[in-house]
């Protein structure tokens, strides 16, 4: 991993679990500055115009037009682009966004993968993450963007099980059972002994790795991720505020409301009520 990686804080619409952004530097653009980095959020992103190169602790990925690109959450990762014009769509997802849907095979969102289709699949794709990009500018639209989002996955050739690993990637690889098993218990705060049981390490080791690997607690993020399921909820049904405070784990609906109010910076209702107001 190079030396300064960051963490980089990355918000999503939690209706829809994705955030679309349209990437352009004009041609007098020079060489960017290195910036490696990690997030949350995986990435998928659609090249129509660029030259370079993404590292990553799995290996390093030509960049050109044309190349369709998925680096899965919480992968370390550098932009290294020539100077010049450069345009690609950027897809932030949150790792539940296969959830429900039983189509969606779980390995989508494992490894990285690099894919350059044949030209007539490149026009079709353009024009699919043009579309998604114009969805994203509709609040009301969140369901087809995330809809659209699960099936660009989909054109990603699936990952080689007996594809060669580095040794970074091997311990996230490892520690994603963990992972599962947060999206998976939703009605209660995961013990880390389950998440260490379900990798096969001893909870003290585990402990270390996932801070190490993640550059967080497991319980502080297996909390956030129960916090933004919450907030998907009060976005996209109308439960009340104390169901969706207990059926994501928390202990009450005060407790949960501190900690909602503490994340998003307005109480679950008031969050609510802006999301409604934007629709």
């Amino acid at each position: 991993m190079d030396a300064g990686t960051l963490c980089e804080p990355i918000a999503l619409d939690p209706a829809s679990s994705v955030r679309v952004e349209r990437v352009v530097r004009p041609r007098e653009s020079a060489v960017p500055t290195p910036f490696p980095h990690f997030h949350e959020p995986a990435e998928l992103i659609w090249f129509n115009r660029a030259d370079g190169e993404v590292t990553t602790e799995y290996g390093v990925f030509p960049i050109q037009a044309g190349t369709l690109l998925f680096l899965p959450s919480m992968t370390t990762h550098d932009f290294r682009l020539a100077a010049g014009a450069t345009d690609w769509v950027l897809v932030h997802l949150d790792p539940s966004v296969g959830a429900g849907d039983s189509a969606f095979a779980p390995s989508i969102l494992a490894i990285p993968r690099w894919h350059r289709p044949p030209d007539d699949a490149r026009e079709r794709l353009t024009m699919a993450f043009e579309w998604l990009v114009s969805l994203a500018a509709r609040p009301e639209r969140s369901g087809d963007v995330l809809a659209l989002t699960r099936l660009l996955l989909k054109e990603l050739p699936l990952p080689d099980p007996a594809a060669d690993m580095t040794a970074a990637g091997l311990a996230l690889h490892r520690l994603r059972p963990a992972l599962d098993l947060v999206a998976e218990v939703t009605d209660r705060p995961v013990m880390i002994e389950d998440a260490a049981a379900r990798c096969h390490l001893s909870p003290t080791y585990f402990s270390r790795a996932f801070s190490k690997q993640f550059g967080v607690g497991f319980s502080e993020y297996a909390r956030q991720y129960r916090l933004r399921a919450a907030a998907r909820s009060l976005t996209t049904g109308g439960s009340r505020v104390s169901e969706i405070a207990y059926s994501n784990g928390f202990l009450n609906p005060s407790h949960f409301s501190s900690a909602f109010q503490k994340r998003f910076g307005v109480s679950p209702s008031q969050f609510r009520k802006a999301y409604q107001t934007r629709r």
